[in-house]
Order: C-alpha cells, then structure tokens, then sequence
C-alpha cells in the first residue's frame, strides 16, 4: 500500500507543480491587466476633469451639473491615488466660480 501511494504521488507531483505553475502565471496576468485598467481610468477621469476645469474657468461660470460632474471625477481620482496636485487646484478653482442657471 505504501509503495502504491509513494507511486501515486511520483506520478502526481509534475502535474500539481505544472498546475501550481500555470495557476501563479493566471493570478499575475490578471493582476498586471487590473493595474492596467486601474491606471487608465484615473489616466481618463484626470483627462475629464483638466477638460471640464478649464472649459469652465475659461467661460467664468459654471452650471450646477458641471460642478456635481468635476466633484464626482476628482472624489474618484483621489480614491485611485492623485499623484497630481494640478488636477485639485483646477477643481478648487472651480468652486470658486459663479453658479449659472441651468
């Protein structure tokens, strides 16, 4: 019985180290493809919010819904991790202008 099983697992070992091997080589792929997505959102929220922060300073005004938009943008680009502090001086500049009607 014991030589059975030693046989066994002889014969078991390259295929759980294969499987172990393949399993590892999955977890990373996915993890660098997730960092991937995770740094091109925040590439596009950044982008969204530059966009949106200096249309709006140019025109010195902003509506209501233009300011809900650049909050909700910069609430989700700090959660990503701002490297870029440009990007709240834009949306704090921002508040500071005129709320238009509509």
């Amino acid at each position: 019985m014991w030589e059975f099983l030693q046989n066994l697992f002889t014969a078991l070992l390259p295929i759980v180290t294969a499987f172990a091997g393949w399993a590892g080589a999955r977890i990373r792929n996915t993890n660098q493809k997730d960092k991937a997505v995770e740094r091109g959102v925040k590439m596009l929220l950044r982008a969204k919010i530059i966009d949106l922060g200096l249309h709006y300073l140019e025109a010195g005004e902003i509506p209501p819904y233009g300011m809900e938009t650049l909050k909700g943008c910069y609430k989700e680009y700090e959660a990503l991790g701002d490297g870029d502090h440009s990007v709240g001086d834009i949306v704090r500049r921002c508040e500071t202008l005129k709320i238009r009607n509509g």
